[in-house]
Order: C-alpha cells, then sequence, then structure tokens
C-alpha cells in the first residue's frame, strides 16, 4: 500500500486519515465486495488527469467530515451534504485505476455558464473561481472543449481554468448596447488571449438578432481583436439566417459560428436534424471554404410547445443524441446548448429557458443523457432518402400565408422531386415593387426532407403590407437574381424553375 503515499502528508490530521483509509481500503473490497461496476468509473478523479491517485486522495482529505456540502465538495458523492465513510467506500472502490476515462464518446463542445439558483448575470452576480471551476470539474470527462458568454464578474476566468483541465477554450466577449460594458469586455478577452487562455475568440452572441449594434460596429470590434491578437482565430456567433444576411460579417470570421434552434422554429423532433442538416449545406455552400462550427444547438426538457416543437427529457436526449451521431457522421464541429440548466433563463425566455442543459440546475446528469456519452448513435434520418408523393409532375403549393400585416413565416409543400436537388425561390410585392425573399445574400430556401418549407417573408420595411406573395422550384444550383423594387420579376426566373405558385392578400 505504499502508493498510497505519494502525496505529502503536511499534518497530523491528514496522517490519521490516511491511516484510516489504509486499514478502510482492502476490508472494503474483501467484507462488501465493492466492484468497478458498482459505481460510475473512477469517481473521485477530482483533477481530471484520468487517473485516482494521491492527489485526488489529498483534494478528498480536505472535504472529509464536512457536513455542509452544497455541490462544492469533493467527495459528496451521494449528493446528501455530507462527505463521510460512505463516500469514502466509493473513492476506495477506484483508487489506483490508472485510467479513468468514464465516457465512450465526448461530444465536440458543451456551451458554458456557470450561473447557479439564486444568481444572474443581469442583476450583476459575480461568480467565483471555485464555483466555475466545481461547475467545470463535473463537465471536464464529458467534452472537448466549452464555450463561454463573457468577461466581466468572474467569468473572465473560464479560460484559464478549462485549460487547467485539459480542455479546449472558446471564449466570448459579451457584448450589448453599453458602449463602457464592451470595453470591458473586449480588454479582458484580449487580456486572456495574450495569457494564452484563448483557442477562438468569440465577438458577441447573437449581437445583430437582438439588434444591440450594427454590422459595422460588430465588425469594429472584431478588426479590434485581430489588430490586438494577431494568430488567434475570431468570429461571432449568430443564428442562421443573420449570417447569411451578412456575408461581409462572415467574411471577417476565421470561422463561421452558427446557431441552430429547431425547436424555436416549432419543428417536430424527430425530423429536426434533417433541418439542421439541409440549413448546414446552406451555410457550408455561403462559407467560401470556412470551416462551419455549430455554435449552439439543443432541446429544453420542458417548457411550452411551439407548433410541432415539444419539450420533453426524451426529446432533449433524442434531440443531443440525434445531433452528435449526425455530427459525427458529417465531421462537424459543435456546441451543445447547454451544459446546465440555469433557473435565471426563465424570467427571459419563459420556462424552457430553464431547461436546456444536459446536466439540471444542482449538477446531476439528467438520466437519459447518458445514452448520449455512451457512444449510442442514431441512424442516418437526416439524409432525404425518399420523394415526397413519389413519382409524378413537380408542384409547389402553399401551405400557410400569413394574414396582411402579420409577421408570422410563410410556409409550403413541394411534390414529385428530390428535395436534396431542388429549392425554393420566393418574393413578394408591396405596392407594385417585388423583392427577394429572405435576403438578397440568400435567395434560396431549403425543402426539408418531406417536402415542406418555411421562409421568413418579413426581413425588413414594411414587408408585412406585402400584396402579393409568390414562390418557384428551382434546382438548387441556380442562383436567381436579386430583385429589389422590380415593377416585374425578371423571367429568366420563370424559365428556370419547374414549378410555382403565387396568392394575393389585402388588408
Amino acid at each position: 500500500m505504499s502508493f498510497l503515499f505519494s502525496e505529502q502528508i503536511v499534518n497530523p490530521l491528514q496522517n490519521r486519515f490516511y491511516q484510516i483509509f489504509c486499514i478502510t481500503f482492502p476490508l472494503i473490497f474483501f467484507f462488501i465486495g465493492i466492484s468497478e461496476a458498482s459505481f460510475p468509473p473512477c469517481e473521485g478523479d477530482f483533477d481530471n488527469d484520468q487517473n485516482l491517485d494521491g492527489s485526488d486522495l489529498s483534494l478528498f482529505i480536505q472535504d472529509y467530515n464536512r457536513t455542509d456540502c452544497h455541490d462544492n465538495c469533493n467527495g459528496d458523492f451521494y449528493s446528501d451534504g455530507d462527505v463521510d465513510i460512505d463516500d469514502m467506500k466509493i473513492l476506495a472502490a477506484d483508487f489506483g485505476r490508472s485510467e479513468c476515462s468514464i465516457v465512450n464518446y465526448k461530444v465536440n463542445g458543451l456551451n458554458f455558464s456557470p450561473y447557479m439558483d439564486g444568481q444572474d448575470p443581469n442583476l450583476g452576480s459575480i461568480i467565483s473561481e471555485e464555483q466555475i471551476q466545481q461547475r467545470l470539474q463535473a463537465i471536464a470527462p464529458y467534452t472537448l472543449w466549452i464555450r463561454s458568454f463573457g468577461m466581466t464578474h468572474g467569468l473572465e476566468h473560464i479560460g484559464r481554468l478549462a485549460h487547467e483541465m485539459s480542455l479546449k477554450a472558446a471564449v466570448g466577449a459579451w457584448l450589448g448596447k453599453d458602449m463602457l460594458v464592451n470595453s470591458q469586455q473586449m480588454n479582458n478577452l484580449i487580456d486572456a488571449a495574450r495569457n494564452g487562455d484563448v483557442d477562438l475568440a468569440i465577438i458577441g452572441s447573437e449581437v445583430l438578432l437582438r439588434g444591440d449594434m450594427s454590422e459595422s460596429e460588430l465588425l469594429s470590434y472584431i478588426n479590434q481583436f485581430k489588430e490586438e491578437v494577431p494568430g488567434i482565430p475570431v468570429t461571432t456567433a449568430d443564428i442562421y439566417s443573420i449570417l447569411l444576411a451578412h456575408p461581409d460579417l462572415m467574411a471577417a470570421s476565421d470561422v463561421i459560428f452558427v446557431n441552430y434552434y429547431p425547436y424555436w422554429e416549432g419543428k417536430d423532433v424527430n425530423y429536426s436534424v434533417a433541418n439542421v442538416h439541409a440549413l448546414h449545406q446552406e451555410m457550408m455552400e455561403k462559407a467560401n471554404g470556412k470551416e462551419v462550427i455549430v455554435s449552439e444547438t439543443g432541446w429544453p426538457s420542458d417548457g411550452d410547445t411551439i407548433n410541432e416543437a415539444v419539450p420533453t427529457l426524451d426529446n432533449a436526449c433524442f434531440y443531443n443524441l440525434n445531433i452528435a451521431s449526425w455530427a459525427q457522421a458529417e465531421n462537424v464541429k459543435y456546441f451543445i446548448f447547454e451544459a446546465f440548466d440555469e433557473t435565471w433563463k426563465a424570467a427571459h425566455e419563459g420556462l424552457q429557458g430553464a431547461h436546456w442543459g444536459v446536466w439540471d440546475k444542482d449538477g446531476n446528469l439528467k438520466t437519459c443523457m447518458s445514452d448520449f456519452f455512451e457512444g449510442v448513435k442514431v441512424s442516418d434520418n437526416w439524409t432525404c432518402m425518399d420523394v415526397p408523393g413519389g413519382p409524378g409532375d413537380a408542384e409547389i403549393v402553399f401551405l400557410y400565408v400569413p394574414l396582411y400585416g402579420s409577421f408570422d413565416n410563410l410556409s409550403g409543400q413541394i411534390w414529385h422531386v428530390d428535395p436534396n436537388e431542388y429549392k425554393v425561390s420566393v418574393y413578394i410585392r408591396i405596392g407594385s415593387s417585388w423583392w427577394t425573399k429572405p435576403y438578397f445574400a440568400a435567395p434560396l430556401t431549403s425543402i426539408e426532407c418531406d417536402g415542406t418549407w418555411s421562409c421568413d417573408i418579413t426581413t425588413g420595411g414594411i414587408d408585412e403590407q406585402a400584396n402579393t406573395i409568390a414562390a418557384f422550384l428551382v434546382p438548387k444550383e441556380y442562383v436567381p437574381p436579386p430583385v429589389g423594387g422590380a415593377s416585374v420579376l425578371p423571367a429568366e426566373i420563370s424559365e428556370n424553375s419547374i414549378a410555382s405558385a403565387e396568392i394575393t392578400r389585402t388588408p
């Protein structure tokens, strides 16, 4: 048992503990028969170095006999608020192991925010390094990267602390409307990058979606970082439609960091990854050879049903497993949103805001999420295999046309053609002027495997007052001309389409 003393014993209390442990360690196996299979492998690898040795035992000793544990004790394996002989038995079961990987599959990345009950970034809550370490320790064995969302109030330490656990860090500056706060966020991000704590810098998260600043303002922050810290890749994160509408922003980014949320778009969970796949293909087409990384995607385990999107634990587990399977098959890097449930978000997003985590708010892995890390895979359900409606003449119809004045999306259905090979080109007429939708930079709408499609037709001006809507089914390779104010649509659009639909609206 001499290996137990690889760490220096620094005081009599520790010496007494080691004596107890040396006696308990063999007795546990002899009398109780604990095996590795009795508990999750390597409970107690506190320093995440893939072995359970004297360094982990020293950390355990520091909290042994504590009775005030609230997610902040090394060794409270039963989550009963104390560290006692029962916890020692669990530690002893794996003590001495040199291979402590507790998962068969590590996700590429997790979006990480360390806020716990009673804490809210909007209220200026300051997060301690100890709390960040404890939260990171819980997820470190399960992921290769973490991604953070701010550089003040303690969050500026996340990159360094992640590196100490051998995690890669995508570190984000949270930008908003307050220029002074933005300056502090940028300065701290630059300092962290210079100190080697940043593997990928993220300048703002969904800034344009929220309307917190203009594209030119955001570009100036990205360029500032490039000038201050050359050599560190930099990007910004936003939803796919925003990025497609801002090609200059994509051009300024070293990698494309895109958010996909089929839940918010009301998609059925069974078809959601097929939707992500189609959108991702479009993003790659527009990325000019740059790597496209999924910066956020996930599914809440509770909350409000949105059209066909139902937030349940089973659906959340299935979606995350499906995304991981897709990403592995398609060689896509991704970050699941998010690591932990965060109670404070419910006030801003509704009930579902507090239920996006792979772990619950107390740091417990949600039950069916274990499949995620055991290497279970979902077979390909994202590639369109069938032709909707079977053989026949190509057809496109509207399923839902928003009322005049509405900001709802337009939706439709195509029949009798391969969704992989075609897209939809949509136009609206306001008064006597036609306009491309959703954007000049993204004039084509992808089609789901079942033939359905949806297009945002209110992306600027007074679009909600459109009196006519037209949709054309065109080959995916076709690039329709931008239309902005023309009295008639270019003839080539009809010439290149194989089916079309048009409808008139009145106030």
